[in-house]
């Protein structure tokens, strides 16, 4: 598994990518991503053999960067593969995602963008997984650099442009209350395991991005039907680096050992499977916050005799309780499978659609045909 960096910022000039566009195809893209799913290596072994709920991360963290104040962020223009999006906090060994997708990327050639790879790869992981999506656009146009990322910061352009006085209390137009996470601290406000300052901040944060709450419950739950945290052990791994991105400081830094947000374990007991049970466990059940094994502030069960003692919640999962717009939308998940799959398609939809310029080529999959 390697990524020449060289290659990742290639792209064709636009007349060349509308050209191959047109002769992608994209079921045979599809077909080679769900190979994928399920061929485990050993450079970077997932999670119950399942890549999926890695690709999902993969796609929410590069589509979740969008603000709606000045149309800035989003996956459309892949730049999550440059600085600064690629050494954010929140995209720690995102790196071994996008090095995974490197052949197909290399197989379709300019006809397939980044921007459209990562966004497909987590839609399709959805899809293989049992979860519901709306017909998927391609036709994203691919950036050179990161230089249109420069002012979500942190740079120099950002603190000169849209100051945070406060790391964790940034202000709009920012699209985020930390720089180098996506929307907010999981872990609770400025690291603090408050579950009701921790759902201003969720609110904040995700109308930012121009959600609303069903939405936001949606995204937040939806999400957390797949895969798991990773807080191995209290070392994380180093800064980012071309040649050694993310060194793992846990044992062999990859599978059990991985440490990626600091906190650890599963969000359901069946992490490769949708279905509404993030909801179900969350409103039936009282939970305690504890130091998970990462030394970072998490949440379980307090019935540890429980079918569920070994699943785990964030501050901000359980923000979705204490707030009485969002305690009602997650009650009304936890009782209606059909009412969930509904609003996290759509949901999942707005999110890897925001942002970035479309080809005038843009194709869209219709079930087994392709709109043109």
């Amino acid at each position: 598994m390697g990524t020449p960096l060289s290659n990742m910022a290639t792209i064709p000039h636009k007349w060349k990518y509308d050209n191959k566009l047109r002769q992608l195809d994209i079921s045979a893209v599809e077909q080679d991503l769900n190979d994928l799913m399920l061929n485990s290596q050993e450079c970077w072994p997932a999670d119950w053999d399942n890549y999926g709920p890695f690709f999902v991360r993969l796609a929410w963290h590069c589509s979740g960067s969008y603000r709606e104040t000045d149309g800035a962020g989003g996956c459309s223009g892949g730049k999550q593969r440059f600085e600064p999006e690629r050494s954010w906090d929140d995209n720690t060994n995102l790196d071994k995602a996008r090095a995974l997708l490197w052949p197909i990327k290399e197989k379709y050639g300019d006809g397939l963008s980044w921007g459209d790879l990562f966004t497909f790869a987590g839609t399709t992981a959805i899809k293989s997984m049992g979860g519901p999506t709306l017909p998927f656009c391609f036709g994203r146009i691919d950036k050179e650099d990161g230089t249109d990322s420069l002012n979500l910061g942190p740079t120099p352009e950002q603190e000169a442009n849209f100051p945070c006085d406060v790391n964790g209390k940034c202000e709009r137009p920012l699209g985020t209350t930390t720089l180098g996470l996506i929307y907010l601290n999981p872990e609770g406000p400025l690291g603090v395991p408050d579950p009701i300052g921790s759902a201003l901040d969720v609110r904040d944060a995700f109308a930012r991005m121009g959600m609303n709450d069903t939405q936001t419950v949606a995204l937040i739950g939806g999400g957390h039907a797949f895969g798991k945290t990773h807080g191995a052990c209290p070392n994380p791994p180093g800064a980012f680096d071309a040649v050694n991105p993310w060194p793992g400081n846990c044992g062999t830094g990859k599978g059990a050992d991985t440490f990626t947000t600091g906190f650890e374990g599963p969000w359901t007991t069946e992490p490769t499977k949708w279905d509404n049970e993030f909801f179900r466990v969350l409103v039936d059940n009282e939970w305690e916050k504890h130091k998970g094994p990462g030394d970072h502030w998490q949440w379980r069960v307090t019935d540890r005799t429980s079918h569920y003692a070994d699943v785990m919640r964030l501050t901000s999962d359980l923000a979705l309780l204490h707030d009485e717009s969002f305690a009602q939308i997650s009650r009304a998940f936890a009782q209606d499978q059909h009412q969930l799959d509904v609003a996290f398609a759509q949901a999942w939809d707005v999110l890897i659609n925001n942002g970035g310029m479309w080809s005038q080529e843009r194709r869209c999959q219709m079930g087994d045909s392709v709109s043109v």
